[in-house]
């Protein structure tokens, strides 16, 4: 499908897409092939595809693998897409809000399932999080978003895109840069180009903590004023009861510089604060 395509099936069924759900539409058949080949899916997965619009992926992905899943939130597209998809023979599509389905619930019994999708740049870090929530029943997902928030999630400590969503993702996956994808690869074309993250579920987290809540507590406050001395929001306002010499006993024994900012920790260390502030607070 290219553009021309697109706008003949458009004026067909007297359609035009919804800026309110994001909607921007692959156009290159380039990148279809490049990303088919990034996500390759094989002949014994699921694979569940997050708004999958005029089947530009869907049925090349359909024609290799076992089963797709296609959850697509605009009923105007079902009404259209539904009855190429069924004649797919393996493609079932759900008009339904991904963010309002039980993504475990559509793995097979004992599998996991294969995620792909060129997702609305406003439900990016919701869709994520709905992945992870949903990570027993998903080995991997590769999703086309907003390059400068991919860039921020598989930053590394200490660089200036590392922040509270970088931690949190690569405490779950392996996140990974494929490649950028340029805004002229889309129609309508969006304001910004685009990158495709490739995250793998991780079987344990990357890092052992004894308190999780916590853990996620601990990072949100210290990337609160990024900034400033990682210490400093720590200590301020009582958190967690504590007070700055308490959090100065906890950096001096966990090893961890109490002069750094939030963005130069690892997560090794945040583990080791986080779970030296649940023994003192227990204490």
């Amino acid at each position: 499908m290219n553009l021309s395509d697109l706008k003949e099936i458009w004026l067909e069924n007297s359609f035009r897409p919804e800026k309110s759900l994001g909607q921007n539409f692959l156009v290159d058949n380039n990148i279809r092939d490049k990303l088919i080949n990034a996500y390759a899916p094989k002949n014994n997965e699921t694979v569940v595809e997050i708004g999958p619009g005029f089947g530009m992926m869907t049925f090349r992905t359909a024609s290799v693998c076992r089963r797709v899943i296609a959850v697509e939130k605009d009923s105007r597209i079902c009404g259209i897409m539904e009855p190429l998809f069924i004649g797919g023979g393996n493609i079932t599509l759900l008009n339904k809000d991904i963010l309002e389905v039980d993504i475990a619930a559509l793995a097979p019994p004992g599998e996991k399932m294969k995620v792909i999708g060129n997702i609305p740049y406003c439900i990016s870090t919701p869709i994520i999080d709905a992945l992870i929530s949903s990570r027993r029943s998903v080995a991997s997902a590769y999703l086309v978003m907003q390059d400068e928030l991919v860039d921020r999630i598989v930053s590394p400590p200490g660089s200036r895109e590392h922040g509270s969503i970088s931690c949190f993702v690569q405490y779950f996956t392996k996140a990974k840069k494929a490649f950028r994808i340029s805004r002229n690869c889309f129609f309508p074309r969006p304001a910004v180009d685009s990158s495709l993250l490739a995250l793998e579920f991780l079987p344990e987290p990357s890092v052992k903590v004894s308190d999780e809540k916590l853990f996620f507590t601990v990072i949100r406050r210290a990337y609160s004023e990024r900034r400033k001395r990682v210490i400093n929001p720590l200590s301020a306002g009582g958190f967690l009861g504590m007070d700055k010499k308490d959090w100065e006993r906890i950096f001096t024994n966990c090893r961890v510089d109490p002069l750094a900012r939030a963005e130069d920790l690892t997560l090794e260390e945040f583990a080791r604060i986080s779970d030296a502030a649940a023994d003192l607070s227990r204490g």
